[in-house]
């Protein structure tokens, strides 16, 4: 691993001291810049064209690609522009990404949805790896549109807080263009990082058939240092993949899109460090998140690899009726993960006491492997867009089968814990939504959602700690609804207000009982969460279409919400009972002038609990998990000539508040103690910089960034645990790095 690279950071300084010099130089004839930022956006996010500025809801459409040229190429790393969004980098991988919308959890399962297009990707159960199943940021994307709030009754399950929606660009049946480009950075206290992407798109057989592909290869050095085995880059990952699609015109009226999808990444450790939840807890002599081994050191005494792998095919037909038209999405999609993790405390203490005779067992390891295999089937009929009465029916159906084994590897060797428990989801909805033009200004939709999903477990097991328990088979149903109004008093400017409901599946639970009464300890089966989020938001520009902005405030009324408990030791499914939360939102973007943009981003969300909680040892008005209450971002491009070639810089700052995880813990009016499954830490806010600059030369486009400019350390994220060493994700070191492209077509 290289980890000097001294001539390569001095290389990208001085391209930055350049840039810097020439930037009062005469602006560019760079007007294309300013309306690029301000020109009328065009999404899918109704399931039917319109205007960004026409949606009725709050959303942001990204450029993925811009974000990839500054060095930013994960959802860890864009969404904080995002606001209201919140990420977890669970170990700093390039999957499985946990993200929470205006306070929304993603426990259990995920409280955000992710398609692929028109395809759904992800589990529906807890027990196969529920949450965001990939990152699709270095697909060949046209854009990513992030939804915020219920969109249950368009896109289904999972979709209470939101939705993100990657979308691919369309095989050209007209013209070829294609890129090969090569990311190449170096990370302080790290090494050498390499993303390579090539992609082609372009017909086949003029205006009938056409391809996109791309593939990708991310190799990402590692920053944190392992000090027992002892390993440098201990967090190194490869990650690779490739997509593609070919879309073929066989009519006027009929269209076939096949697309294929696949991602691999293998990880040889988690980027966390050990710390104490509290003052002197069990490393006696550190502070509450002191590391107990350096800021990017890790004392893990045996290996932590993983792998996962996900690939996907779809196929979507359209065909095009004289009053709308009729759209099939038939999909297939795997997932596999296993990981291997040093759990040595505490499970070589609980085989001290299980497994005397073998004392002292000096270490436990675990192994995981999880995954499902999953089809859907979507039918839909969508009218013309008419601004008189516009309308989408349709139905879904999807059947998921999911395994989970969990095996702890004592040395000397015990049986103390093994697990296995195969899971079946099935699912039949459907939906349909009118919108009615009271006038060409105002119009109001209504939408509705019935699902009928069964899910059905059982646990296979070995040991002192976990006893066998049967198949348990739910069935259940829910509806969600969508109303709201829509008013553009001028081309320019439009108010909305918005009601919605959304829901997560419930499922089979684990039946746990009580030996000394043979009373069950869990119910049979955990409660679907729903809510009901209410909505109002201005959009529109000003200063002749200089200045955009995007401004809302929402309430959030949620019942049942999915959690972790604690039953005779053991973490099960079940329901707290009632949740809050509300805020507002600001995205603001402004042409200050030809040459410079400006581009903001503000959030305030207070999600807290609403009662007592005695399940998650927290009391009314405590604040949820993993959701900070500010966050804000700001970003800054200035367009100019240098010579003869276009070219730009450009800085930004993400300031994340201060965010808590776990609860207290509590004592009831009957002097009951209900303990948390977690104890309260409050990660500190921070804030990071980051600076980028670029320009063109014929067929080249060549780009230099610098993240976390001035190498700041904090807590992305923190799991405190009570019986162990509680384990932090820390930022990543200063990064400087430089893009170069070559369009070949």
């Amino acid at each position: 691993m290289i980890k000097s690279t001294s001539y390569f950071t001095t290389a990208i300084s001085l391209v930055f001291v350049f840039a810097g010099s020439v930037f009062y130089s005469s602006p560019a004839t760079a007007q294309e810049e300013a309306d690029s930022l301000l020109e009328e956006v065009i999404v899918t996010a109704s399931r039917r064209e319109e205007s960004l500025q026409d949606v009725a809801f709050a959303m942001m459409v990204i450029d993925t690609n811009k974000f990839a040229d500054a060095g930013l190429t994960s959802l860890a790393d864009i969404l904080p522009f995002v606001p209201g969004v919140s990420v977890l980098d669970d170990g700093g991988g390039s999957f499985g990404n946990t993200i929470y919308i205006r306070g929304v959890n993603a426990v259990l399962t995920a409280g955000v949805a992710t398609y692929v297009d028109e395809i759904p990707v992800g589990s529906s159960t807890p027990y196969a790896g529920g949450g965001a199943p990939l990152d699709g940021t270095l697909l060949d994307l046209g854009t990513l549109e992030v939804m915020k709030g219920p969109q249950g009754t368009l896109y289904g399950a999972s979709a209470m807080g939101g939705l993100l929606k990657f979308n691919t660009r369309d095989a050209s049946l007209e013209n070829w263009t294609g890129s090969l480009s090569a990311d190449l950075s170096s990370t302080s206290g790290g090494g050498f990082n390499q993303l390579y992407r090539v992609n082609a798109n372009g017909p086949i057989v003029s205006d009938t058939l056409g391809l996109s592909f791309t593939a990708f290869w991310k190799d990402k050095s590692g920053y944190i240092d392992n000090v027992n085995i002892p390993v440098d880059g201990w967090d190194d990952y490869e990650y690779y993949g490739a997509s593609g699609s070919l879309d073929w015109a066989a009519t006027d009226k009929l269209s076939f899109t096949l697309q294929g999808l696949y991602q691999k990444s293998t990880q040889d450790g988690l980027a966390t460090i050990q710390a104490n939840y509290d003052d002197d807890t069990l490393l006696p002599g550190t502070a509450a998140l002191e590391p107990w081994y350096g800021e990017y050191k890790t004392g893990e005494v045996g290996i932590n690899p993983s792998e996962f792998e996900f690939s996907m095919v779809g196929l979507t037909i359209d065909y095009e009726f004289s009053f709308g038209t009729l759209t099939s999405v038939t999909s297939t999609q795997d997932m596999s993960f296993s990981n291997t993790q040093d759990n040595t405390v505490p499970w070589a203490t609980f085989a001290d006491i299980f497994f005397p005779e073998g004392a002292p067992h000096t270490q436990a390891t675990f192994f995981g492997d999880l995954g499902y295999d999953k089809v859907t089937q979507e039918l839909r009929l969508t009218s013309n867009s008419n601004q008189k009465f516009e309308w989408i029916v349709g139905g879904f159906y999807t059947k998921e089968d999911g395994y989970n084994t969990q095996d702890m590897v004592i040395v000397p060797p015990e049986d103390l814990f093994y697990v296995n428990f195969p899971s079946t989801y099935k699912e039949t909805s459907f939906f349909a939504t009118g919108t009615y033009y009271f006038t060409p200004d105002f119009d109001g939709s209504f939408g509705i959602r019935y699902a009928d999903y069964s899910n059905e477990v059982e646990l296979l097991a070995t040991g002192p700690l976990v006893e066998p328990i049967p198949k348990t088979t739910i069935d259940d149903n829910v509806t969600n609804y969508l109303f709201n109004l829509r008013y553009r008093p001028s081309e320019n400017m439009a108010f909305y207000g918005r009601i919605a409901s959304g829901y997560r599946p419930g499922g089979a639970n684990f039946v746990l009982i009580d030996p000394g009464t043979g009373e069950p300890l869990t119910n049979a089966f955990f409660k679907p969460d729903t809510l009901w989020s209410y909505e109002a938001g201005i959009k529109g520009t000003l200063v002749d279409g200089r200045f955009g902005y995007d401004i809302a405030a929402f309430y959030i009324d949620w019942q049942d919400y999915q959690i972790n408990v604690i039953r005779a030791g053991l973490s099960v499914a079940g329901n707290a009972e009632k949740a809050t939360s509300q805020g507002a939102e600001a995205s603001l973007s402004f042409a200050a002038t030809d040459a410079l943009t400006i581009r903001a981003t503000f959030s305030y969300t207070d999600a807290e609990l609403s009662v007592d909680e005695p399940d998650l040892g927290g009391v009314k008005g405590d604040q949820l998990p993993n959701s900070p209450k500010w966050q804000t971002a700001l970003d800054f491009e200035y367009s100019f000539n240098m010579g003869e070639l276009p070219a730009y810089v450009g800085a930004s700052w993400r300031y994340k508040g201060a965010m808590p995880v776990g609860f207290d813990g509590y004592t009831d009016d009957e002097g009951n103690y209900w303990q948390p499954s977690q104890p309260r830490v409050t990660i500190e806010s921070y804030s990071l910089v980051d600076l980028r600059a670029g320009f063109s030369m014929q067929s080249f486009d060549f780009s230099f960034y610098v993240t976390n400019l001035f190498d700041k350390w904090a807590y992305t994220n923190f799991q405190p645990i009570f019986t162990a060493p509680s384990l932090g994700t820390p930022t990543r070191p200063r990064t400087f790095g430089v893009v170069a492209r070559w369009n070949f077509f």
